[in-house]
Parts: structure tokens; C-alpha cells; sequence
């Protein structure tokens, strides 16, 4: 048994006679150090069949699982028919005549993180409950997680930032509009620029939706978008994307240009936004290896489109 094992069973018995939240607190800072002991079974497939004639012929050596391996936890549940995820500080505190294959060592991390695992569906963790029962319901255990996070971050020297649900908003609109738009145009090339001309607003409808993550914070229907394809010539397709309302003080767009030249297969796009002034909107886009580009103020919307195509043809011409 290790030293910081001997520290974690000391602390359980201190917290176990005087259970305040400074001794709970100490026992928590202490079982951070601790590797627990979590016995298993190994799965019926190929591998582990292999795993368990090697594990009989070397009884009772440590080994390092292959890759592929999941073994299965022996899960416990509570007379009030509620599932535990088990954990123990030393083989003495193993159940008698209790059979199973192998003994995990798992760091205090690792256990919460699999009794936190929704797969497993459980309430809590059990540490050495055949003896000391102490249980970390799943409520506690997010809050020792958050914690951890917490002080990873700071070690990082990263501050934790919150979010308002409008701010977060913004972010996601500004995900949308300079990575996840311009990342399929580039990356699909001529036939997503065909099928945005062909379905229109649904195609835009869903990169917003995709974007925000969180389906109960997008504010937008299909209808707040507007799709026109141009047939400009033989050479030019261009689309134009009209966007919802820009309301939040931040560098949004108002619309999206995307042209497409089927002969050479040249891509461009472009973003009328919303500059940091009042009033002010500028002309930009973004690049095929997703560098914001910035072409200056922009024209007012009626020749936005010839400012564009003008654009295009100045690229064509250098290019040429």
C-alpha cells in the first residue's frame, strides 16, 4: 500500500467520526493523490480471450491492457435498487467470494469521470462499500469535477470565461458565418455552391442551426434567410445570401456573396459586415485557408454585387 493510499484511509476514518466539510474537503484533496483499485470482468471477445490465458499463466502480475480491450466494472446496487460505481483503497477491502478476473488501477479522475459516464446510468460512487460506504453522489461529483476543471485552467494560465446566452449567440453566429460557411464552400467546392443554388435557404438554414450547438439558444427559422442564384455568365455563378437582422454591437454580416467559376473552378467568398462604428459596413471575406481578408468599405447594396464581380475579374486577370 502506498503512502498516499495509507494518507486516504486515514482521512476516511476522520471524516467517518467527525464528518464536517473541512474534513471532507481534506479527504477529497487527498484522494486527488490516490490511485484506487476497481476489480473486473474481461469482455467474451477474441482479444481478451487471449488476455485472460496469458493473466492464468501469470498470476497476479500487473499488466498493460491492449487496445480494444474494454473490461466491465463490477457494478453494485443499493437496496433502494440504485446503481453505484465501486472503487477501493486496498485488496482488504475487496468482497469475499466475490469472483473476477482483474483489478484495475484508476486515478481518483478516471473513477469519477466512468461514474459520470451516462452510459452507465449511475448514481453516484462507492468508495470501499463494503466497509466504509462512503458515497459521492453524481451531484458531488460534477461539482469535484468542475472544480479540477477549474484549477487545469488556471495552471494553464486560462481564465474561465462566462457567457451570456447573447453572447453566446454571437459566437455562434460568427462561427457560422467566417468558419463553418466558408469551410464547406471551399471544401465541397462546385457542388455545394450547386446545391446551395438549387435548395436555397434550406442549405443555410442548417449550417446556422449545426453552428449554435445548442438547439434551445438558435433564434432563427428558414424563412429569416434569403437565397438568389445569379447565372451571370458561362464562366460565373454567384449566390447571394441575405442574413437575419444584425442587432448585437459586434462584427456580424449582413449578407454573404459566393461565386463560382465552373471552367476553372476559381471559389470566392465574400461578407458584407458590420464594422465597429456606427453605421459603418466594410467589404471582406474569407480565404480557402480560412483567413478573414478585408477589401475595405463597403458599397452601398445596390452595387455591391458589380463591386463584387469587379473583384473576381481583377483575381481572373492576375491570375491569367
Amino acid at each position: 500500500m502506498s503512502n498516499e493510499t495509507k494518507k486516504t484511509e486515514q482521512l476516511i476514518q476522520i471524516y467517518k467520526e467527525d464528518p464536517v466539510l473541512e474534513n471532507f474537503k481534506a479527504l477529497v484533496h487527498q484522494m486527488r493523490k490516490t490511485v484506487f483499485l476497481v476489480p473486473a470482468m474481461l469482455p467474451d471477445t477474441p482479444e481478451a480471450e487471449e488476455l485472460r490465458k496469458i493473466a492464468q499463466e501469470n498470476p497476479g502480475q500487473q499488466a498493460q491492457l491492449p487496445k480494444g480491450i474494454a473490461p466491465l466494472p463490477a457494478i453494485l446496487k443499493s437496496q433502494k435498487d440504485e446503481t453505484f460505481f465501486p472503487i477501493y483503497t486496498s485488496p482488504a477491502q475487496f468482497p469475499k467470494d466475490t469472483k473476477f478476473e482483474l483489478v484495475m488501477n484508476m486515478s481518483f479522475k478516471a473513477c469519477y469521470a466512468f461514474a459520470l459516464d451516462a452510459k452507465l446510468d449511475a448514481k453516484g460512487m462507492a468508495l470501499n462499500p463494503f466497509s466504509d460506504n462512503l458515497l459521492f453522489k453524481k451531484e458531488m461529483l460534477e461539482a469535484i469535477q468542475k472544480e479540477d476543471k477549474a484549477n487545469e485552467a488556471k495552471k494553464k494560465g486560462v481564465k474561465e470565461l462566462k457567457v451570456t446566452p447573447k453572447q453566446f449567440k454571437v459566437m455562434m453566429r460568427q462561427k457560422a458565418e467566417f468558419h463553418d460557411f466558408p469551410f464547406r464552400v471551399f471544401k465541397e467546392g462546385g457542388e455545394f455552391i450547386q446545391k446551395l443554388s438549387d435548395e436555397k435557404e434550406a442549405v443555410v438554414h442548417e449550417i446556422y442551426r449545426n453552428a449554435y450547438q445548442k438547439p434551445e439558444l438558435y433564434p432563427y427559422e428558414e424563412s429569416d434567410f434569403s437565397v438568389m442564384p445569379l447565372n451571370i455568365s458561362e464562366e460565373l455563378l454567384l449566390v447571394r445570401v441575405d442574413l437575419p437582422k444584425v442587432k448585437a454591437p459586434a462584427m456580424l454580416c449582413y449578407r454573404i456573396y459566393v461565386t463560382w467559376n465552373p471552367k476553372n473552378n476559381a471559389i470566392h467568398y465574400f461578407t458584407i459586415e458590420k464594422g465597429k462604428e456606427k453605421g459603418e459596413r466594410n467589404l471582406g471575406g474569407v480565404s480557402s485557408n480560412g483567413q478573414h481578408i478585408a477589401y475595405g468599405e463597403a458599397p452601398v447594396e445596390g452595387a455591391e454585387i458589380q463591386r463584387i464581380l469587379d473583384l473576381v475579374e481583377q483575381e481572373k486577370e492576375q491570375t491569367s
